[in-house]
């Protein structure tokens, strides 16, 4: 048997063009001066300009001319999804509030003030760090016994009676 399959055989092979060596012409390439009138002529096509695309078909004019800025807009939103960078609810204005403080919750104020009253945690919490500290001395003092302070504060807290923090801005419900 034979090493060579039928594929591998060289005498199968078509046999290969004159000039295979050689690199393919170029439009841009002269004719050698010695080829006679037996050279191939070099007729290239000239370069397509911009209005030489046969109508449909694309040209290089379609995108010269950059689309209005309107047709860059985003479009609106799908019903029921709302702007997801957007904060929950815009921050409410109180008179009298400077912006970006945020006003302290009547509810937490006097649940401080019941159960951590005697610890002064309710004023720390309204901005009072002065009568905070005094309510804890105050308790270490008495032994516990000045803690009714705190106590009281924050049923006064919740039942209205104070209804601002120490920068004078209203509790909030």
């Amino acid at each position: 048997m034979s090493d060579q399959t039928p594929g591998n055989d060289p005498s199968n092979m078509p046999p290969p063009p004159p000039d295979a060596g050689a690199p393919p012409p170029s439009w841009d390439a002269p004719p050698p001066p010695d080829a006679g009138e037996s050279a191939p002529t070099w007729d290239a096509p000239p370069p397509p300009t911009m209005g030489d695309a046969p109508a449909g078909e694309w040209a290089q004019t379609d995108y010269a001319a950059p689309p209005p800025a309107a047709d860059y807009a985003a479009p609106p939103p799908a019903a029921g999804y709302g702007d997801p960078y957007a904060t929950s609810a815009p921050p409410m204005a109180y008179p009298g509030v400077p912006p970006g403080y945020q006003p302290k919750q009547k509810m937490v104020a006097g649940l401080l003030g019941i159960f951590l009253g005697a610890w002064g945690v309710h004023s720390f919490y309204l901005g009072d760090s002065k009568k905070g500290v005094i309510q804890i001395v105050v308790s270490l003092v008495t032994c516990g016994i000045g803690g009714l302070w705190g106590l009281i504060e924050g049923v006064m807290i919740l039942t209205g009676n104070i209804n601002t923090d120490a920068n004078g801005v209203p509790l909030v419900d």
